[in-house]
């Protein structure tokens, strides 16, 4: 059970390893892993739940993905990484067994309902996912607390997410992201986090996708210390057994003798900003506090922001129904709408020509 009020200021780092997709769809790496981040002290494993075919458009039109040097065929990729629902009890027994929270990142109602049935309290709403409000809407009337990541977002973006959550009365807090994979030093912008507390007086945190110097050399420890010493209510960090394993995001995650040393340097610089220490952060890492889309995000939001896309064909004429369209990752095709207007496009709108199976829904095709 998620206790109340626990992250934010004056409390201890709240740690997150993220395994995601890291357990190459074995139930057994998946218990590793979780062995890992408790042994090394982190507060939750998180995993993400999920189906390809609840996340992106149609493996023909959804392409190739470019990550860090390969093009990857991102539908057959997550087909192949889904995470059965059974596993859910399994994986929330074993972080019991372990003294550590699970929790997961749900990209649909069903999969945010299936959390719920096996008694999931905390929810994640990755960065692809903070646009889009039905979501967001569906989690906050459960009244569970929601971490939301916001990487590659605008400001009011963020505005339309926190409205949405503080409409519902539901606890909330945000971490700031770098939407690129890894990401170089000049991008982290830490300085953001205190543009975010500042805004929105919740807890706030830092979500690392990966840092990798000119050698391609991952950081495990530069910008999670920063990132401590900067103020961070709680710290995500992506996790595998070994950055040579098969699959797209072991390459810039961190192993488990790299997570131990990370976690202890973090609590450590945790304890003493609590102490009333404030550190000379390095300029680099800090960056700008203004908080945008930059340019290095541009591609993986493009990519992966979710948008309304036909499901099935659409006559020319025809009323657009809930069962024709969905929100999900264009990947490499073109976008349709944002998903905050799903709501006026059903019962409103129609389709003033016929819009192909796939095909995103936009203003030019039912106005």
């Amino acid at each position: 059970m998620v206790k109340k009020n626990f992250m934010g200021p004056g409390k201890p780092i709240f740690i997150i390893a993220e395994i995601g997709i890291n357990h190459n769809q074995s139930l057994q790496m998946a218990k590793d892993l979780i062995d890992a981040a408790a042994a090394a002290g982190c507060d939750a494993a998180k995993f993400q739940t999920f189906t390809a075919k609840a996340l992106y458009i149609h493996r023909k039109y959804a392409g190739t993905y470019r990550l860090m040097g390969r093009d990857i065929p991102i539908y057959d990729l997550h087909t192949k990484l889904e995470m059965p629902n059974w596993w859910i009890p399994v994986l929330r027994d074993h972080c019991n067994k372990n003294g550590i929270l699970f929790f997961s990142t749900p990209v649909d109602a069903r999969g945010a309902d299936a959390l719920e049935r096996e008694g999931v309290d905390l929810f994640k709403v990755s960065s692809y996912d903070m646009t889009n409000l039905p979501l967001v809407r569906h989690l906050a009337k459960k009244k569970k607390p929601v971490i939301f990541s916001a990487g590659g977002a605008t400001l009011g973006e963020i505005e339309e997410t926190v409205a949405v959550l503080e409409e519902a009365n539901c606890p909330y807090a945000m971490m700031h992201c770098i939407a690129k994979y890894p990401a170089q030093f000049k991008h982290a912008n830490l300085a953001v986090m205190n543009t975010l507390r500042s805004a929105f007086q919740v807890p706030v945190g830092f979500s690392d996708n990966g840092f990798a110097d000119a050698k391609g050399r991952i950081d495990v420890l530069r910008v999670p210390l920063a990132a401590a010493r900067a103020g961070a209510d709680l710290f995500e960090v992506h996790i595998t057994l070994d950055r040579k394993l098969p699959g797209a995001d072991h390459g810039f995650a961190t192993t488990p003798g790299e997570l131990k040393t990370m976690v202890a340097a973090m609590r450590q610089a945790r304890a003493a900003y609590n102490r009333g220490v404030r550190y000379k952060i390095e300029r680099l890492l800090l960056g700008s506090p203004v908080k945008r889309v930059t340019e290095a995000e541009k591609y993986v939001r493009d990519f992966a922001y979710k948008c309304l896309f036909a499901v099935r064909p659409i006559k020319k004429g025809a009323k657009i129904k809930p069962a024709d369209i969905a929100v999900l990752r264009p990947g490499a095709y073109k976008r349709g709408l944002a998903p905050k207007y799903r709501e006026i496009v059903l019962g409103k709108a129609h389709a003033t020509r016929a819009i192909g199976a796939w095909q995103p829904i936009t203003w030019d095709n039912i106005l």
